[in-house]
């Protein structure tokens, strides 16, 4: 079962940061999770929300920043263990980062109702100008018009479902649009992780992984109903061996 850093060792220092990424790989991770957005000068950068409200306090959009606004403001404002300013960092820096030490890296594209046109393309380009990049990629979103987008520009492109609101009765309309755009992996949350939806997930042909799994408790569940991956703030939930197996 692999243990996905999700937005780096974000239980240990401010989410989605390149303290965060760097922390992850020291601590053995091979497996990356982060998310990608788009400023408004075109720059691709790593922020979970559309808004800065909840990491810097500012009610502001970043599709409506240039990326030199955006990196003024403090993005771990208000994690309680640190208090070191923090800026959203450019993809590439994420990269420059975690792609040497990564096995998988998880790009989840936020682009509800396509708020960022052309974002598809711009990160199909982006995994195709570094050696290798494209073949760790995996690439998910909650929205199902930008996996079809991806889809369309890439037939090879590695694509994770991420079903949103999902419920046990909603689980086959979800692995029905999984096959319409030719997913290999379904991201599944936690409270639907029991072993009878995992075991109909793969037996629909899908790698399941798990989201976000923070107890050691809950991560030696996951491993005991078959799960492939977990996506966990603590990369070292099971000790540093499992990272290493």
């Amino acid at each position: 079962m692999k243990i996905i850093s999700h937005r780096g060792a974000s239980g240990y220092a401010p989410e989605n940061t390149l303290k965060a990424f760097r922390l992850a790989v020291e601590m053995g991770s091979k497996d990356f999770e982060f998310d990608v957005h788009q400023t408004r000068d075109g720059i691709l950068t790593v922020h979970h929300d559309f808004s800065l409200k909840a990491t810097a306090g500012r009610d502001v959009k970043i599709a409506d920043l240039d990326y030199a606004e955006l990196k003024k403001f403090n993005v771990g404002a208000y994690f309680r263990h640190d208090k070191t300013p923090q800026h959203a960092p450019r993809l590439e820096e994420v990269i420059d980062v975690i792609g040497p030490a990564a096995e998988m890296l998880n790009f989840e594209v936020k682009n509800d109702d396509n708020v960022y046109p052309g974002i598809e393309a711009k990160l199909l380009a982006f995994l195709r100008s570094r050696p290798g990049l494209f073949e760790k990629a995996l690439v998910s979103s909650f929205d199902h018009g930008t996996l079809k987008r991806f889809r369309e520009l890439s037939p090879e492109l590695k694509l994770a479902y991420l079903g949103h609101n999902l419920s046990t009765v909603l689980l086959l309309p979800a692995l029905r649009k999984a096959r319409a755009v030719r997913a290999v992996n379904f991201h599944l949350s936690l409270r639907l992780a029991f072993g009878l939806n995992v075991a109909r997930i793969r037996k629909a042909g899908f790698k399941v992984c798990v989201y976000t799994v923070n107890t050691k408790k809950d991560a030696l569940r996951m491993k005991r109903i078959g799960v492939d991956g977990i996506f966990s703030n603590f990369p070292d939930i099971l000790g540093k061996w499992v990272l290493k197996g």
